[in-house]
């Protein structure tokens, strides 16, 4: 897997080869950054599920200046700090943690909100509801989840501004 553009573009990430996590492909990794504006001018982006951290590492690569990474396996934890160690990536930070626990010792908002659950996690409001306090006033969403999935078109005061379907992954985006 490698990185889609920006300046560390055509890089290699390294994979988690975890059973519970699943790597955004790199033509939809590009997809998904056309949608929510393929450059930044800095910001911050927190990968809540971060896997091998591929979304936050490829927001960082476009300009993002501080990326956050979380997941609750230890192993793509491990694989976050290896990639953006090899790559330089200065401006990371890293827990190992279950995303709500996550969310409530932290008062910090994102710019950028990465969320790809597994699929099996399809309490979609539920999530988003966690989620929220922690978008910044010009915030995004970016939600991968299950083609089939049941989501809401508008969400407080958040508006669906983008929705895709690739294969058997839906993404969907929202802004305040």
């Amino acid at each position: 897997m490698r990185i889609v553009a920006g300046k560390l573009r055509h890089r290699n990430i390294e994979m988690t080869h975890l059973t519970t996590t699943r790597e955004t492909q790199d033509k939809v990794r590009g997809a998904i950054f056309n949608m929510i504006g393929p450059y930044f001018d800095g910001g911050s982006a927190l990968d809540l599920f971060a896997g091998s951290g591929a979304m936050a590492i490829e927001a960082f690569s476009r300009g993002i200046a501080h990326i956050d990474l979380n997941d609750i396996e230890p192993k793509a934890i491990e694989v976050c700090k290896k990639n953006c160690s090899s790559l330089g990536i200065k401006d990371a930070s890293f827990s190992n943690m279950d995303y709500r626990s996550f969310l409530k010792e932290t008062a910090k908002t994102w710019d950028i909100i990465f969320l790809d659950p597994p699929y099996l996690m399809n309490d979609i409001e539920g999530i988003l509801n966690e989620v929220y306090p922690h978008v910044s006033s010009q915030g995004r969403i970016v939600f991968e989840l299950a083609k089939e999935s049941i989501y809401p078109k508008e969400f407080k005061d958040m508006v669906l501004i983008k929705d895709k379907t690739y294969g058997i992954k839906r993404v969907i985006v929202y802004k305040l």
